[in-house]
């Protein structure tokens, strides 16, 4: 495998030219640069990660903490868009992504702390996890650059979708078509839980329309079949919604194309909306009525703060970023009458 000192040989440099071409020193002019990134293409150069870790006192990694109770996770396009764009983000900028886990081959349980530090990863990015377990309060409190995803803590960098918003916009919407009865399925108590059915709440309120216990059920997120449950609950009320928000899209395309068991008059007739803006809810029809969250801008902020963090400590200040997402009005919500303007 050819060294540095191959180019510089090849190219009449010395070592430390050839060094600081390839590192993007600016003290080295383009054109010279740019020979020499030919020469080591050339001659098949590779930089040694090992010396570059040793160099830089960095590993380059990047810790991923996510633990999903329904365990589809890396198979939902929402997750997964984020991962991939922390990765793809992370890669561009010559890291590496490692999943943290709190097992290890020997059957031990050490703490998500104690595995970042065993691996010497620079920094992580919290994207789903129990945020009240004591080992992510643990880890998100040490001194290891740390960016959470829907979440906040005390000094870390936290990047927010609009989920207030997003229901906000939803409820309106279906306000607009000429529903009044609109029922909101939400998901497990978490901070995300909180600001959605927030939003839900102040729209309902500033439409004049009081908030029902009963039109609020809630289900698990990314679990179709709790869903299911909770919207069988409202075709069972005396005063039916004729709207229904559901937690996420696919629970949302399960409540359209599924045989569902109960009051036909209901479940033909009620209109449904979803959350998260998969590309599925683009592929049916009638289109799906939702609020596409930008999960890519979301991964790729997230670890480009991550780095900024990791690699100008000095200038770290923490942030609170909310992405902004777009509703999506589809043709799930049937209009009631003419939509007001």
């Amino acid at each position: 495998m050819a060294k540095i000192s191959d180019i510089a040989k090849a190219l009449g440099l010395s070592n430390a030219t050839i060094s600081k071409a390839l590192n993007g020193s600016p003290e080295i002019p383009q054109t010279t640069v740019d020979r020499v990134k030919e020469c080591a293409r050339e001659l098949g150069y590779v930089p040694s990660h090992f010396a570059r870790t040793l160099k830089m006192h960095r590993s380059f990694s990047i810790g991923v903490l996510f633990v999903d109770k329904s365990q589809s996770g890396l198979r939902h396009e929402y997750f997964s868009t984020i991962l991939n764009a922390i990765k793809v983000e992370a890669e561009s900028r010559g890291y590496d992504i490692t999943f943290i886990n709190s097992e290890n081959y020997s059957g031990l349980r050490p703490t998500y702390l104690q595995h970042v530090k065993s691996r010497a990863i620079d920094g992580v990015v919290i994207a789903s996890v129990d945020f009240n377990d004591p080992n992510v309060m643990e880890l998100a409190q040490s001194n290891i650059p740390t960016v959470t995803i829907d979440h906040t803590f005390d000094g870390c960098t936290s990047i927010m979708s609009d989920n207030e918003d997003g229901v906000y916009e939803l409820t309106k919407r279906a306000y607009k078509l000429g529903h009044r009865k609109i029922a909101f399925i939400h998901g497990e108590d978490t901070t995300v839980t909180r600001k959605r059915v927030a939003g839900y709440v102040r729209a309902l309120t500033e439409l004049g329309i009081s908030a029902k216990d009963e039109y609020m059920p809630m289900a698990r997120y990314h679990d179709p079949e709790s869903v299911i449950k909770a919207f069988q609950a409202l075709g069972k009320l005396k005063d039916k919604p004729t709207c229904v928000l559901c937690t996420d899209d696919i629970s949302a395309v399960v409540l359209l194309s599924s045989r569902l068991s109960g009051d036909r008059e209901f479940i033909d007739n009620v209109s449904i909306a979803g959350y998260d803006g998969i590309y599925l809810s683009r592929m049916i029809q009638p289109v799906l009525t939702t609020y596409c969250q930008d999960s890519e801008m979301i991964g790729r902020l997230a670890a480009s703060k991550l780095i900024s963090q990791i690699e100008n400590p000095k200038l770290f200040v923490p942030e609170l970023v909310k992405v902004k997402g777009k509703l999506q009005e589809g043709g799930t919500i049937r209009p009631l009458v003419r939509p007001i303007e």
